[in-house]
C-alpha cells in the first residue's frame, strides 16, 4: 500500500475548527429549548402508550415509575437518547465509508447541509412523534460528519503535540457549544422557538459554505489503489478509550432529563439552565490547553487516569444537590474533569492513528461522545433514584480506571513500539 508523504497543514486544523464552532452553536442552542418546546406539542399516542401499559400489564406498569412514558423528563429522555444513537449509529458507517474511499469532505458537506435543514423544519411541527423522526434525522445526518472531520484533523496534528492541537480543536468547538445554549435560551425568551431554529438553520449552513470554499481534501493513497484494498486495522487499545469518552459522557449528559425536574423544584428559568450548561461548556474550555500541554509534555496515560479519579465522585454527587448554585459548582468541577479525560484521550488516538484507519479510530471517540449524550439522559429520564441514575456511569468509571492502568500503554512505550522495527 503506497501512501503519499504526510503533508501537515495546521491552517487546515483551524479552518474546521471555525466550521465546527458554528455547528456547535446551532447544536447548543436546541438543549434549553427542545425539552421545553415539546411540552408544547401533542403527544396522543405516547400517553395512550402509558395506559395501554398499565391496563394491558399490571404487573409491569406496578414495576414501572409513575407515568413513566408520559412525564416531560421521559419525553425529553425519549428525544434525546434516540436522537444520541442514531447519531452513533451512524458513524460506524461513516467512518468505514471515509477511510475505504480515502474521502472527507462531501460527507462533511451532505450532512451538515440536511442537518441544517432540519433545524428550520422543526417550528412546522405539531406532534411529538413529528419532532421525534426529524431529530433523529438531524441526529444521523451530523453524525456523518464526525468521523471524516477528525481524521482531518488527526492527519494534520503534529507528532508529539496531539494533547495540545485536539484540545485547541475542541476548545474552539466548545466555546460555540457553550455559547448556544445561552444564546437559546435568550432567543427564546425575546423571540420565540421559531427564531431559535432559524437561526440554528443558517448557522450550519454558514459551516456548509466554509467546509465547501475553504477546506481542502487531499487524498492519502495512491489514487490507483483497488477499492477493496486491505486496510490497517483498529487496535483494541482504541475502543478503551472509546469507553473512557462514553462513561464520561453518560454522567455529564444525565442532567438533560432533569431540566423539566430543576424548572419544577428550583424555579429555574431557561436562560438559568442554558448558562448553568454554558458554565460547565466554558469551564473545560479553559481547562482543554493547559491539560493538553501537560499531557504532551509528561504523558496523557496519566492524566486520563487522574481525570478518571476525579471524576468518579463528582458524577455521584451530581444526585445531592438541593438548588441550581449547588449543581452549577458540580457543574464546573466536570468541566475540568472532562477536559483532562477528551485531550488525553484525542490526543492518544491522533498520535497513534494511522493512514487508512484514521476516521475509524477518531470515529470511535465521537461514537462514544454521541452514544454517551444517547444513555445519559435515559438513566435520569426513567430511573426514579437520581442517587441510582448518577451512581451507574461513576461504577463504571471505577471498572475503566483499573482496566486504563492495567492495559493503557504510556507515551513513552507506545512511540518506542512504533519506532521498532516491524
Amino acid at each position: 500500500m503506497t501512501v503519499h508523504p504526510e503533508k501537515k497543514d495546521p491552517r487546515t486544523i483551524w479552518l474546521l475548527a471555525s466550521c465546527r464552532f458554528g455547528e456547535a452553536v446551532a447544536v447548543g442552542m436546541l438543549i434549553p429549548t427542545l425539552p421545553l418546546f415539546l411540552g408544547t406539542l401533542s403527544s396522543p399516542w405516547i400517553d395512550g402508550l402509558s395506559v395501554k401499559i398499565r391496563n394491558g400489564l399490571p404487573f409491569l406498569a406496578d414495576w414501572l415509575p409513575q407515568a413513566t412514558v408520559a412525564t416531560d423528563e421521559a419525553k425529553t429522555a425519549i428525544l434525546f437518547c434516540l436522537t444520541g444513537l442514531a447519531m452513533a449509529l451512524i458513524q460506524i458507517f461513516a467512518g468505514r465509508v471515509s477511510d475505504r474511499l480515502d474521502s472527507r469532505k462531501p460527507l462533511i458537506i451532505i450532512g451538515m447541509a440536511l442537518g441544517s435543514i432540519c433545524s428550520l423544519i422543526i417550528p412546522m411541527l405539531d406532534h411529538f412523534w413529528q419532532l421525534l423522526i426529524l431529530r433523529i434525522l438531524q441526529g444521523s445526518f451530523l453524525g456523518l460528519t464526525f468521523p471524516p472531520m477528525m481524521a482531518i484533523i488527526a492527519r494534520h496534528a503534529p507528532i508529539t503535540s496531539g494533547g495540545k492541537v485536539l484540545g485547541l480543536y475542541t476548545t474552539i468547538r466548545l466555546v460555540g457549544f457553550g455559547l448556544g445554549p445561552i444564546l437559546g435560551g435568550v432567543v427564546a425568551e425575546y423571540a420565540g422557538y421559531d427564531a431559535v431554529c432559524l437561526v440554528s438553520g443558517a448557522l450550519l449552513m454558514l459551516s456548509v459554505v466554509l467546509v465547501a470554499s475553504r477546506v481542502k481534501d487531499e487524498k492519502e493513497f495512491k489514487h490507483d489503489l483497488q477499492p477493496d484494498r486491505v486496510l490497517p486495522p483498529v487496535k483494541p487499545i482504541f475502543r478503551l478509550l472509546g469507553a473512557a469518552i462514553f462513561i464520561m459522557m453518560v454522567g455529564i449528559s444525565a442532567v438533560i432529563s432533569l431540566f423539566p425536574y430543576y424548572e419544577r423544584e428550583f424555579g429555574s428559568s431557561q436562560s438559568q439552565l442554558g448558562t448553568m450548561f454554558a458554565i460547565f461548556v466554558a469551564t473545560r474550555c479553559i481547562c482543554q490547553y493547559p491539560f493538553g500541554w501537560i499531557g504532551d509534555r509528561f504523558d496523557k496515560k496519566w492524566v486520563l487516569v487522574l481525570g478518571l479519579l476525579l471524576f468518579i465522585p463528582l458524577v455521584w454527587m451530581q444526585a445531592e444537590v438541593q438548588n441550581l448554585t449547588e449543581l452549577t459548582w458540580l457543574r464546573m468541577g466536570l468541566g475540568m474533569v472532562s477536559a483532562m479525560l477528551s485531550t488525553a484521550v484525542g490526543g492518544i488516538s491522533a498520535e497513534r492513528s494511522e493512514p487508512g484507519n484514521r476516521a475509524r479510530v477518531m470515529g470511535i471517540n465521537t461514537l462514544c461522545f454521541s452514544l454517551g449524550t444517547a444513555v445519559g439522559p435515559s438513566l435520569t429520564g426513567f430511573i426514579d433514584s437520581q442517587a441510582i441514575a448518577f451512581a451507574i456511569p461513576a461504577v463504571a468509571a471505577s471498572i475503566l480506571l483499573l482496566a486504563t492502568l492495567a492495559l493503557l500503554p504510556s507515551d513513552r512505550t507506545a512511540r518506542l513500539l512504533q519506532e521498532a522495527p516491524q
